[in-house]
């Protein structure tokens, strides 16, 4: 409750500022009596495509001998096609900017029709085998469906799932057929990984520059920098340990710096957390005492989480 601005509400009224039809509703909100639940039904939204996608894999499992699986890929598809049919009919036209949802659960919606395309699909490949030994291009489908379809109803959710299941599809390859001359099949997924974080990064610069959907470009850059991060600190178990170690430290301080001069808080924090755990790596290959080890991390993630305290402030500060 903020009494402050209950008390001045009518005052404001009184002076023709505020407009009376509007003063009910606004005393409510001061008064703690209107609450907003945007993102718990949010949520609540998200879990209900979460349970309906899972009972759907359940109802195959338990289902499939009575049912047959040509009744069941139809029905999955009949399905997918009902989601997205409803989502073509109330969706707005389409605009390279951003387009507000005509209501909560269209994102959802949306994002259940690809999932369940997305899993018909699957179906279809493990029982027919349309695309044989070439079943990981499926995969690839998915992500350009995916892509499109958020391109076109302006959904960052949709967009997010294109993107990390593209990533999916060039992990998919790399293990299946990275094991050669040069390269071991865990290297081949690293550097595809890589690969993609670059590409995603390059993606989301790319929108911001052609002013064409620049709000994905937060998602495309965060999810190509994890990408990146990820496949540099997975490498720091490997015989080389040291090569990929200082690729994360240099590439963590990096983004962090460019983050901090973009006033981009999330992003900084992945550089900073990314560069500590290399930093951290280094310095325990070259500790021999077990407990100088535990001195390092009982001290200096202190100062870290400090740093990344006093920073999310400066961030916020107007410019």
């Amino acid at each position: 409750m903020n009494s402050d601005v209950a008390e001045a509400i009518p005052r404001l009224v009184e002076a023709g500022v505020l407009p009376p039809d509007e003063a009910p509703r606004l005393l409510r909100v001061a008064r703690g009596e209107l609450l907003s639940v945007h993102w718990e039904l949010r949520a609540l939204l998200y879990v209900g495509v979460l349970l309906v996608t899972g009972g759907v894999g359940l109802l195959v499992k338990e289902n499939l001998d009575r049912i047959g699986p040509v009744a069941i890929a139809a029905g999955i598809g009949l399905a997918a096609a009902a989601a997205l049919g409803w989502v073509v009919r109330v969706a707005p036209p389409f605009s390279w900017g951003e387009v507000p949802s005509p209501n909560l659960a269209f994102d959802y919606m949306l994002l259940l029709g690809v999932l369940l395309a997305a899993a018909d699909l699957a179906y279809v490949e493990v029982k027919f085998t349309p695309l044989g030994a070439n079943w990981s291009w499926h995969l690839l489908i998915v992500a350009v469906f995916a892509a499109l379809a958020a391109f076109r109803f302006d959904s960052r959710v949709v967009f997010s799932l294109a993107l990390s299941t593209f990533a999916a599809w060039r992990g998919v390859s790399a293990a299946r057929f990275g094991l050669d001359l040069w390269w071991k099949a865990g290297d081949a997924v690293r550097w595809n990984a890589i690969a993609c974080g670059v590409l995603f990064a390059v993606l989301g610069f790319s929108l911001k520059r052609t002013g064409r959907k620049v709000h994905f470009e937060p998602v495309a850059v965060t999810l190509g920098w994890l990408l990146i991060l990820g496949a540099l600190a997975s490498g720091m178990g490997e015989p080389v340990w040291w090569a990929w170690t200082v690729g994360l430290l240099l590439a963590g301080l990096g983004l962090a710096a460019g983050a901090f001069l973009a006033r981009r808080f999330s992003l900084f924090a992945f550089g900073v957390v990314a560069a500590y755990a290399a930093l951290s790596r280094l310095v325990l290959h070259g500790v021999l005492a077990e407990s100088l080890g535990c001195f390092w991390f009982f001290i200096t993630p202190i100062p870290v989480i400090v740093g990344l305290i006093l920073a999310q402030r400066r961030l916020k500060e107007p410019e």
